[in-house]
Parts: structure tokens; C-alpha cells; sequence
């Protein structure tokens, strides 16, 4: 963060001003969990009585997302979901105070013991306890959408965008999963925008947990927040753990997980009914993002791996009595 070396003084006095906060030092021993490309930059820092802070730049551009985020964490943690840390409010009640033209965002910064790849598909405790932030954030987010506006999302239209986009750019690519659209559009595209919806994460998956050994003590990265089919969390889960290892789906992790939220009656009979065909419609979420990074090696496994799933759809169906 250039703030540290351009003008030290001048900006250690700000962050004084917005959050009382006496800064100690700047701790760049600590790596940061979560993605960093949605910031200008991020840094961990420790005030005069030890505490441990995540200081997060953002472009002005990102603001009104950001604190509309800020705004729904905040909700949720003050209804009893904790794991959802919140940012802390300025002198002003800000979320998102500005300095020489970015804004800034300020939360307890957490240690995480990290988790294991693939080894974490074999720990059922993972899955239980995976599904217990899922209700626990289903109970907390009662009434959300009724004091913050979210932009609606649909998968469907997701991927009809992505497809022309890759007509125009990608044509081999395009052909490559034009078999997996044509699996969609025999009977899921079809029911898609009747499915229930309900607020979701938006990007649940284990490298946005915050670790204490295999409990989950913080989720973070909820920019994709927001209202959704119910079992968007969920199949996002469940596709990231196949990607990891395709026999993953049948361990442990998704296995106890799965079971679980249907002990729970979390979602509609019609979300479980559509889950695998939404768990691979999701994916082409991740797709967008291979062909932004021109990952050619994970669009490759990305075919791969939906063309299973859309082969093995009736064994993974079986499997999870569905």
C-alpha cells in the first residue's frame, strides 16, 4: 500500500481520525486469505494494543458494491451469523471512507490454519460444518433484501452471454461446450427462472474460509452477494470439490454436507431436483474466468470435467438421493 512510503505520517493520522486506531506497524508477514483482484491492494496492520486489522484500497468505482456489501455483512453478523466479519464504521458511520480519491475498508483481521487439497473431500466434520453456516446464514439473512437492494442474478443469462461472447471470440472454445449448453437447454433452461430463490454467499467455497483446524470460524469475499436460486451456495460448493477431484463427489465432504441440508429441508423439493444440472450450469461462471485469464490448461479440465458430470449425471443423482 504506496500510502506507507508517499506520505506515512499524513495517512497513519487519517486512519487515526476514521477508526481510532494508533497504528503500531504494518505486519507483511501474514498472508492474506481471499482473492486480491478486486482491490488496489491490501495489507494487514497492528495497532498499539496488538490488535490485528485487514486495511483493503479500493478503486472509487467499486464503492457502492462495497458498501452495499459492507451493508449486508454488517445484517447478518448483528442477526447472530458471526462467521460474517464486518467492516468497521468511520468517525462518520462510514463504511468506505475515502483518502486522496480511493476508498478504504477496515475489518479484524483473522489467522486461518488453512485446509488441506485434496485431503479435505475425506473430513466429514468439513461438510457438516459447511452446512451449518448455510443454515445459519439462511436464518440470519430473514429480511434482508427488504432494506438493501441487490442486483438480480440468473445463470441462464450468464451463459447465453458467455456463449455469443465466445462465438465472436473463442469459436473453438465455443464448440468445445456447445454439447454441455445443449444438456441445459433440454429441460433445465426451461424451469431455471422458477426455481426458488433466497440470499446467498455468492462465492462459497474453502479457500474463502477463514480455518480454526476443520471449523469454520469466518467466511469472507462476499462480493458476489446477494438474492439467488437457494441452492446457488450450495452447488458452488459441490463444483468446486469435483473440480478439485471428480470422486470427491461421492466422499466424505459433499457427502455429509449434502445430507445434511436435506435433514435441514434447506432448499425446495424443485432446487433439489435441479441441483446437479445447477451445480454445471454454475460452471461456466468459473469458465468466464479461465478465458479472462487465458488458462488454456483449466478450460481444458473445465470441458473435461462438465462432460463427466453430464455423462455421470444420473449415477451422481442416485448417489445423493436426489
Amino acid at each position: 500500500m504506496q500510502e506507507f512510503y508517499d506520505d506515512p505520517d499524513r495517512f497513519a493520522l487519517w486512519l487515526k481520525q476514521q477508526w481510532r486506531i494508533e497504528l503500531d506497524v504494518v505486519r507483511r508477514d501474514f498472508s492474506i486469505e481471499g482473492s486480491p483482484e478486486r482491490t488496489i491492494s491490501r495489507v494487514v496492520i497492528q495497532d498499539r494494543q496488538q490488535g490485528l486489522f485487514l486495511l483493503e484500497k479500493l478503486p472509487k468505482d467499486r464503492f457502492a458494491l462495497r458498501d452495499r456489501v459492507a451493508k449486508a455483512v454488517d445484517y447478518l453478523n448483528g442477526r447472530g451469523l458471526y462467521q460474517a466479519v464486518v467492516y468497521k464504521k468511520s468517525k462518520d458511520d462510514e463504511f468506505l471512507p475515502f483518502f486522496k480519491g480511493a476508498c478504504y475498508q477496515l475489518s479484524r483481521f483473522h489467522l486461518s490454519s488453512g485446509i488441506h487439497r485434496p485431503q479435505y473431500l475425506n473430513a466429514s466434520k468439513i461438510g457438516k460444518n459447511f452446512a451449518e453456516f448455510l443454515i445459519c446464514l439462511d436464518d440470519a439473512a430473514k429480511g434482508i433484501d427488504s432494506i438493501i437492494d441487490f442486483d438480480p442474478f440468473s445463470i441462464k443469462s450468464y451463459i447465453y452471454t458467455l456463449f455469443r461472447q465466445m462465438k465472436d471470440h473463442d469459436p473453438k472454445v465455443y464448440d468445445a461446450f456447445c454439447p454441455i449448453l445443449n444438456f441445459l437447454e433440454n429441460k433445465f433452461m426451461d424451469v431455471h427462472d422458477c426455481l426458488p430463490s433466497g440470499f446467498c454467499h455468492g462465492d462459497l467455497h474453502p479457500l474463502n474460509v477463514i480455518w480454526n483446524d476443520q471449523k469454520v470460524n469466518a467466511v469472507i469475499d462476499w462480493e458476489f452477494t446477494g438474492i439467488k436460486p437457494d441452492i446457488y451456495d450450495a452447488a458452488n460448493l459441490v463444483g468446486c470439490a469435483g473440480i478439485e477431484d471428480p470422486a470427491g463427489l461421492g466422499q466424505p465432504m459433499v457427502m455429509t454436507f449434502i445430507s445434511r441440508l436435506k435433514e435441514k429441508n434447506l432448499f425446495s423439493e424443485k432446487g433439489w431436483k435441479y441441483f446437479p444440472e445447477y451445480l454445471i450450469a454454475l460452471r461456466f461462471a468459473w469458465l468466464s474466468e479461465w478465458l479472462r485469464k487465458k488458462d488454456v490448461p483449466m478450460i481444458a479440465m473445465e470441458e473435461a470435467y462438465l462432460s463427466l458430470l453430464v455423462k455421470n449425471i444420473d449415477i451422481l443423482r442416485q448417489g445423493w438421493d436426489l
